[in-house]
């Protein structure tokens, strides 16, 4: 039986793990690029996606944005509606708002 006395302490740190499979490849340039603005439907994240393509188009000389929302935050794309978005742009920015 366990001391009443006994404090036990958790360490909730993990060391860093950045996971680089399965990652795409980053273009040189932005300049002429079709940006993908990807929101889930969460407070702010459209308004975040548009504050950072704001900064993006005055830097780099991109060709469009196509901006989509894919519905419920709680619940992953549908695999078709992914394929989709990505045929339409070359870079994909996603924000999860609140």
């Amino acid at each position: 039986m366990a001391d009443q006395n006994t404090l036990r302490v958790l360490d909730p740190t993990v060391t860093l793990s950045i996971a680089t499979e399965r990652m795409a490849d980053r273009p040189d340039s932005l300049a002429g690029k079709r940006i993908g603005l990807l929101s889930n439907d969460k407070l702010n994240s459209e308004a975040l996606l548009d504050a950072i393509y704001d900064v993006l188009a005055e830097r780099f000389d991109v060709s469009a944005s196509h901006r989509t929302n894919k519905g419920d935050a709680s619940r992953p794309a549908d695999p078709d509606f992914l394929s989709d978005f990505s045929n339409e742009v070359d870079v994909a920015l996603l924000a999860n708002g609140d």
